[in-house]
């Protein structure tokens, strides 16, 4: 499971607004997995765990969804301070 949480993750940073689709074949089929498995292990990590939220359509990582609004706001005042040096040259 641990592996997995941490594949699950690396997808989520990938994926649009860092949410995955609630179908576990086709991150079975990324993970490599067991659907059923999987969907076990991601439904655990919402019910059980709380580690996840979900609504009727994607799954979440709420404390990854913190962290990234955090970076991506560093990234951002960081591209507005970069653009301010270069028209100040």
């Amino acid at each position: 499971g641990y592996g997995w949480w941490w594949m699950i993750l690396e997808m989520m940073r990938e994926a649009t607004d860092y949410k995955l689709k609630l179908q576990g074949k086709y991150l079975a089929k990324e993970l490599d997995a067991d659907p059923e498995r999987l969907d076990q292990f991601i439904q655990d990590c919402i019910t059980e765990y709380e580690l996840f939220q979900a609504d009727d359509k994607y799954f979440w990582s709420p404390s990854f969804l913190r962290r990234m609004d955090a970076y991506n706001n560093v990234c951002q005042k960081r591209r507005e301070a970069a653009i301010r040096s270069h028209l100040n040259r």
